[in-house]
């Protein structure tokens, strides 16, 4: 993002503000501002998917640019935020002219305010500005904050979903774009990520998890950054339709009755329809929802919805939510470990799974994949959180528990040169009572 791009957005904004104690709302020269900041945002929005103004230490940022010098513009605008308890805010896409017109009248005249930020701008039917806490006040490293931050946006979709909105794209492609970003940096430590698992919340951490390993699985397979693009958001969307049904249904511990399951299987074509509402979907994102339960066989669910050949991304997508499904604690299984799961998924090539891109997968995830516990040859027992995406053979090791089976009071990170010589072997960790999500 151009840094006169975004001081003309901030000069505009701060222009209206000014306006609007000078003149009346309706007056010409308001008229003037709105329309400048209008375009400003249009500018912005050219090069960069949302816009994300905030306070990270006592200083006001839009994007990526932090206004350090603390110009009068920057410094009048960093005074309304704080008078208001806005720590920051989103802006999408999706707002319309008359909606952002709205928007400034009400931050002017102190009608948005804090947690109820939200809240105040869903009552004029105003979705597509969000509350954001600032990125920099987050704890946690680059990875992990991409990761939360995605499962923020599933909570926010489901929100939205539940109060009968249509989910806002502009939130989606931008969390995408955070996990991308992350993943040309440091792959295996994101896709560590996915083996956080979360019981109680199983359909968004699901949603995020199998949108990073689609990611993982996609720059295996050489595709283009808008291809991955796509893929990312397609997958991250895959499950929307479980939003629709019922959540004493989808979170059963028994077997499902027959009608159960049939409302189950609908939620490809319940997913698609709400992505089909959304704005600027690209065609094959409603391919990978209507198909992500079709097999390489094409077997599988719902049967006639799509045209062949399908996208690639159908299959890649299936894939993903298969190794996470399978890793993943159910209440009618245990997980499987990573290395167990590609060894089932094995048997599965060919028939439900693509065999080209399943082993494209195998490679890619290496001999002890990331997310993996084992024990090392020394006797040491410690989780793979990350690899060196040159030389999958050279890990970093969290150690947990000593050479004498004692769980060390720090976790402390272990770089091995040489994976396949220094593993023993695995270890489950259910057996051994370790959550690995706290090594995360």
């Amino acid at each position: 993002m151009q840094h006169d791009e975004l001081s003309l957005f901030l000069h505009a904004f701060n222009g209206i503000i000014n306006g609007l104690k000078l003149y009346p709302p309706q007056h010409p020269a308001n008229a003037r501002f709105h329309t400048n900041l209008w375009q400003a945002l249009q500018d912005v929005f050219a090069d960069d998917s949302t816009v994300k103004i905030g306070i990270v230490d006592d200083t006001l940022y839009i994007n990526n640019q932090l206004f350090a010098d603390n110009p009068p513009a920057a410094k009048a605008l960093l005074k309304l935020l704080d008078e208001y308890h806005i720590h920051g805010m989103e802006i999408f896409p999706e707002l319309d002219a008359l909606q952002l017109q709205t928007f400034v009248e009400m931050f002017n005249g102190g009608e948005l305010n804090g947690e109820l930020f939200d809240h105040q701008l869903d009552r004029v039917g105003i979705y597509a500005i969000r509350y954001a806490e600032a990125e920099r006040d987050q704890e946690g490293s680059p990875a992990r904050k991409a990761y939360d931050h995605a499962l923020k946006t599933i909570s926010h979709i489901c929100d939205d979903i539940q109060a009968g909105k249509v989910p806002q794209t502009g939130q989606v492609v931008n969390a995408v774009e955070k996990i991308a970003r992350q993943m040309i940096k440091t792959p295996y430590a994101m896709l560590a990520l996915s083996m956080l698992k979360d019981y109680d919340n199983y359909t968004f951490t699901h949603s995020v998890n199998v949108s990073v390993i689609a990611l993982t699985l996609g720059r295996a397979c050489q595709l283009d950054n808008e291809t991955l693009q796509v893929l990312g958001v397609g997958s991250l969307l895959h499950d929307l339709g479980k939003l629709k049904i019922e959540p004493e249904i989808i979170k059963k511990p028994g077997k499902l009755s027959s009608t159960e399951y049939e409302m189950i299987k609908r939620h490809p074509e319940l997913g698609a329809e709400i992505a089909a509402q959304m704005t600027d979907i690209d065609p094959r994102i409603i391919s990978m929802i209507l198909g992500h339960h079709l097999h390489y066989d094409r077997s599988g669910y719902p049967q006639g919805k799509l045209e062949e050949p399908l996208s690639p991304l159908v299959d890649m997508t299936t894939i993903a939510d298969t190794f996470d499904a399978i890793t993943s604690l159910r209440a009618y299984r245990r997980p499987s470990s990573p290395l167990q799961a590609v060894a089932i998924m094995n048997k599965l090539s060919g028939s439900h799974l693509h065999p080209e891109y399943m082993e494209q997968f195998r490679h890619a995830l290496g001999e002890f994949p990331v997310g993996s516990l084992v024990r090392l040859v020394s006797n040491e027992i410690g989780l793979i959180v990350d690899m060196d995406a040159l030389n999958l053979d050279k890990s970093t090791i969290r150690i947990v528990r000593d050479r004498h089976g004692k769980t060390v009071d720090t976790p402390y990170d272990l770089l091995l040169e040489q994976s396949s010589e220094a593993i023993a072997s695995e270890v489950d960790p259910l057996r051994l009572n370790i959550d690995i999500s706290t090594l995360m």
